[in-house]
């Protein structure tokens, strides 16, 4: 079985703790860094080399739509997932010009993280 690597991005410590809650017990996801703002989620990506980034929208020095566009324009081969509380439109159409390969609503996470992850993980390994 092939492990999918995730780095996790989120300025909230309890969401972190949340989200570690729904992906341990995941088999093949390993949970591989975290980062709390979008600067730190670049330089993570770039030492850790995640099969996925799952990142938050809103966070301090850089938010998640702007270090996706980075991330994906220096290592397109790492997927990105943005994490939102905001069920708007808009920042679902920003979140794919930006390059992220899914958008999900937080508050829907147990149902739609592990597909998204899975569809992410299969498309950039085809």
């Amino acid at each position: 079985m092939k492990m999918i690597k995730l780095l996790l991005v989120d300025d909230n410590v309890k969401f972190l703790d949340f989200a570690k809650e729904i992906l341990c017990v995941e088999k093949d996801i390993e949970i591989i860094g975290e980062a709390k703002n979008g600067e730190e989620a670049i330089l993570k990506t770039k030492e850790l080399k995640p099969d996925i980034v799952l990142m938050d929208m809103r966070m301090p020095k850089l938010n998640g739509l702007d270090a996706t566009g980075i991330i994906k324009q220096k290592m397109p081969d790492v997927a990105v997932i943005i994490l939102t509380i905001y069920d708007i439109d808009e920042y679902r159409e920003a979140a794919i010009i930006k390059g992220a390969s899914g958008f999900v609503v937080k508050k829907r996470m147990k149902t739609e993280l592990m597909p998204a992850i899975r569809k992410s993980f299969e498309s950039r390994n085809v």
